[in-house]
């Protein structure tokens, strides 16, 4: 099984990923809402391309680093989907807005005159979006007054616009075995942003943008009237967390972890060359445990039960394992094992098809 590369290794099935990315624009052509894929997920600037010429408005980012890596390469409306805090940053921040479109999320008086402070001269505003939190309790605002008094704010500050509002309901990682309660989210979601808009709005404030996010909530959340901008990432490969929230199938999920055995311990233990450094440790979303095992291994009937650092140790009774066999694993959660890697391969017909180089990978600042 691909024996020209070295394992472990990351392998993208085209045809899969393709499938993946064709449908989601479809979802968002169906409800005439922008899709503005999160590129947290496979951090390079050539997929993030393939979005775009898909139909997607623009792409959202996590960190301010891997927006500069997509600016670098062409990509020029760019949402930071986080909060941008600190002197060095917003230099930064402000260096790239005179390059590319770019705007970022705030929930806080004391930033958004620091923006403003930074962006007072420059030659356009900064775009804002006041984070709404919908249940994930992370960051954000959930009290409408709130949300009211920062707008106000913004719209007396020079050098920032507010430009609309934006979630993550991350919350809906939580509901694996209850479909049901993840649909329920989705609509809460939508509803409460919907309302949140409307309540801006009355109080004077342009609202341009209505953006919600979560891969497990998308086909749910954008049946709501009023929502304008669908923000998700995981979508274009799908994981096992994915499959868990039956949210995707095992065809879906277009990226594998290429392993070898190297090892034949015992009748019922395998170890594979693949351990927490190339598959991480996740076992689910937001602190909710989704998956049995650290991965799906494709074709067995077998359970990757331990990882160390370098190491895989593979339970199983009945299936034949022999050193030197090649694995595919599914990840559990294919943003945080895509970050392990300075490369992916895509596969096209079972070949080789393209390397391609995973620019944005350590971004985390």
């Amino acid at each position: 099984m691909f024996p020209e590369i070295d394992s472990p290794a990351l392998l993208i099935e085209s045809a899969v990923l393709e499938r993946n990315l064709v449908g989601m624009q479809q979802l968002a052509h169906q409800f005439k809402v922008r899709l503005r894929p999160h590129i947290k997920t496979h951090k390079m600037p050539m997929l993030a391309q393939r979005q775009i010429d898909s139909g997607a408005r623009g792409i959202a980012v996590a960190k301010l680093s891997e927006a500069e890596v997509m600016a670098r390469h062409g990509l020029t409306d760019i949402q930071i989907a986080n909060q941008i805090v600190g002197e060095q940053k917003i230099a930064r921040l402000r260096e790239l807005a005179e390059k590319v479109r770019v705007s970022c999320t705030v929930d806080n008086a004391d930033n958004v005159r620091e923006l403003s402070n930074a962006f007072a001269e420059a030659s356009a505003p900064l775009d804002l979006l006041i984070e709404i939190d919908t249940g994930l309790h992370r960051c954000g605002l959930s009290d409408p007054d709130q949300a009211i008094e920062l707008a106000r704010l913004i719209a007396t500050c020079p050098g920032v616009r507010l430009s609309g509002i934006m979630t993550h309901a991350g919350h809906a990682y939580a509901t694996v075995g209850d479909p049901e309660r993840r649909r329920a989210i989705a609509r809460e979601e939508g509803e409460m942003m919907v309302a949140m808009a409307a309540r801006l709005k009355a109080a004077g404030h342009e609202v341009d943008t209505v953006s919600v996010g979560s891969t497990p909530t998308a086909r749910d959340v954008v049946r709501v009237p009023g929502i304008t901008e669908l923000r998700v990432g995981n979508y274009i490969f799908n994981d096992m967390i994915q499959v868990a929230l039956d949210v995707a199938t095992i065809a879906d999920c277009a990226l594998s972890v290429l392993t070898t055995v190297i090892s034949v311990p015992s009748k019922d233990r395998a170890v594979i060359d693949a351990g927490s450094k190339a598959l991480s440790l996740d076992l689910g979303a937001h602190g909710s445990e989704a998956v049995t095992g650290y991965g799906r291994i494709v074709g067995r009937d077998a359970l990757l039960a331990r990882l160390s650092e370098e190491h895989g140790s593979v339970s199983h009774s009945g299936e034949s394992f022999r050193v030197g066999n090649r694995l595919r694993i599914i990840p559990n959660h294919a943003c945080a094992a895509v970050n392990l890697y300075d490369r992916a391969y895509l596969i096209r017909e079972g070949k080789v098809a393209e390397e391609l180089k995973i620019s944005a990978r350590g971004c985390l600042t």
